[in-house]
């Protein structure tokens, strides 16, 4: 959980220098096909007649997240992103809605839309015509993207039937590998990116060794390794930790935080934490034995 809060606000220090199609997440390839590697030597190296659904799937985590999470956060404060990220489940449970018709039960709807008014209060700082100005919201709205990007990833695991979780991260990320050269060529003819100087990179160089190594190779293998020990529910709940954390980094960094997104944080934790304890409150009423 500290490495996720910590890499919003690495990914804001390393996007005030540099571009963010030129960002250091394409860099973790080469350390994802080394695992994979390790663990399942050449028979993991392969797509089974699936690249077209892995290609898009990794084009949405690694590229669609990648660059809109860059770009939000060169508008929007790092904690901002830390609020939207937490969303995930919520984000995921309404995707699954949309998508297979498998509708959330009431409780779920609820505290979707007691979080969503929790974001629009962090985004808008309690003044309604903030969110009338593009200008004001354009980065929060690029992270609402990218992190939706990254939920859609993630549920494309269940997509690839009999692919682990490292298979299913090293291949999406290797197809999707073309999908970023292909943004980064057009970015460049369009005079949107260029290629960083080695000045720009030594200035960053920390924020990149994190980046590849703790919030992107060491955090997904713990997080794998966690959900497995744990299980999905009990490691939702460090979830709800991201926003807390994400604050206290702010205002030990000096930042003015304004009540609003305070109040707007605990709307959103409040909400997690509900989604995440009623599953659990149900069987155990239903388990109660009833008097005769």
């Amino acid at each position: 959980m500290g490495r996720h809060v910590r890499g919003f606000t690495n990914r804001a220090s390393a996007s005030g220098r540099l571009h963010p199609y030129n960002g250091p997440l394409r860099l973790r390839r080469a350390v994802f096909c080394l695992l994979l590697w390790l663990k399942q030597g050449r028979s993991g190296f392969g797509f089974d007649g699936h690249f077209v659904k892995v290609w898009l799937y990794g084009s949405c985590g690694f590229c669609g997240f990648s660059v809109l999470l860059f770009h939000g956060l060169e508008y929007a404060p790092a904690e901002h992103g830390a609020v939207i990220a937490s969303l995930m489940p919520l984000i995921s449970a309404l995707i699954t809605w949309v998508t297979k018709g498998k509708r959330p039960d009431p409780a779920t709807l609820i505290c979707a839309l007691v979080a969503i008014a929790g974001v629009v209060l962090v985004i808008s700082r309690g003044n309604i015509d903030n969110l009338l100005q593009l200008s004001a919201i354009k980065g929060d709205l690029m992270i609402i993207l990218g992190v939706t990007c990254w939920v859609i990833f993630s549920m494309g695991i269940t997509q690839v039937p009999g692919w682990n979780a490292s298979r299913y991260t090293a291949m999406s990320c290797c197809a999707g590998l073309i999908t970023i050269v292909a943004v980064n060529l057009i970015a460049g003819w369009r005079g949107a990116a260029y290629l960083p100087t080695l000045s720009d990179v030594r200035m960053v160089s920390f924020e990149i060794s994190y980046l590849i190594l703790a919030a992107g190779v060491l955090a997904v293998s713990c997080w794998a390794s966690g959900v497995a020990r744990v299980g999905a529910i009990n490691a939702l709940l460090f979830m709800n930790m991201i926003p807390v954390s994400a604050f206290i980094i702010a205002f030990l960094q000096g930042k003015v935080i304004d009540p609003m997104e305070l109040y707007g944080m605990l709307l959103v934790v409040s909400a997690l934490l509900a989604n995440n304890l009623l599953p659990r409150i149900r069987p155990a009423r239903q388990q109660q034995p009833t008097c005769s």
